[in-house]
């Protein structure tokens, strides 16, 4: 291997590393009050039945509040089927145990000024998903640059669940004075089973680099939901780096935002590590 080669290689390990400690510190910064952060964590295996078709299983743990606080653990599996060179399909189930924290939601303001509130506080419970999806994605090689467009069409049951609901009222002890207190009932309530179709639509792109165990990649993903049409209802965002550690083993490192919240997932920032096998 020649100087130059070596130099180039050194140079673009140092960008990539600056890239991931600096997008935390950057996403920390842009941040608002409603973005959140949390970290991903993926496994995924699979097993190449013939040159056509290939099983896959992955399970993943991502959290919220940075690692305060579990938001969901998932397992699935699925095939993919090769219909050409360039365009596979796919379909598989994800079970999904989903964590939904403490939320605050105000009925009335009885005083702007000094903050006095009546406000409803749902306590934290786990909730059942089942997911099904089925794709096809298309590949198109540019030089060492391969693009993909995958179209995936989800089907997502939300299964019902039973929490705690908190009430707090504010009563006015002398009006005048503006003396009062808070009381509160806490009683059961039922979050009913939601369904929802959603289509997602993922343009992404990685880098073949000669000589190099180091891929990077980059990907931007639309939602849109089918049975509640609206528009585009969010975006993800995604940069990272994979490394073959062997022919069989992969890991990899990204960071992501996402610009909208919604039953899947909040609004903000992760960083997620990956590790991959083949069976």
């Amino acid at each position: 291997m020649n100087t130059n080669l070596k130099t180039k290689k050194k140079l673009f390990g140092c960008l990539l590393l600056a890239a991931f400690i600096l997008a935390p510190v950057l996403g920390a910064n842009a941040q608002n009050e409603d973005d959140e952060f949390g970290v991903w964590t993926t496994l995924e295996a699979s097993k190449k039945i013939n040159k056509k078709l290939k099983l896959d299983f992955e399970a993943e743990l991502r959290t919220i509040e940075g690692v305060d606080d579990i938001d969901r653990v998932s397992v699935g599996a699925g095939a993919s089927y090769k219909l050409a060179k360039w365009l596979k399909a796919s379909a598989g189930y994800i079970f999904i145990y989903s964590h939904s924290l403490d939320s605050k939601s105000i009925k009335d303001v009885l005083d702007e000024e000094n903050g006095l509130c009546n406000y409803n506080i749902d306590h934290a419970y786990w909730t059942e998903r089942h997911r099904l999806h089925v794709s096809l994605t298309g590949e198109y090689k540019i030089g060492r640059v391969e693009f993909s467009l995958r179209e995936r069409l989800q089907y997502t049951r939300t299964n019902s669940a039973t929490t705690d609901e908190t009430k707090y009222r504010w009563e006015y002890t002398d009006i005048i004075e503006g003396i009062g207190e808070y009381t509160s009932v806490t009683e059961p309530e039922l979050k009913e089973a939601k369904e929802n179709t959603t289509l997602r639509s993922r343009l992404s792109a990685k880098w073949d680099i000669r000589n190099c165990k180091v891929t990077p990649f980059a990907s931007v993903e639309l939602y849109t939901r089918i049975d509640d049409w609206k528009g585009c209802d969010k975006m993800r965002y995604r940069i990272g780096a994979s490394y073959k550690i062997n022919k069989d083993n992969e890991i990899s490192l990204f960071y992501l935002y996402q610009d909208a919240n919604d039953d899947d997932e909040p609004k903000g920032h992760a960083i997620g590590i990956g590790y991959s096998i083949d069976l």
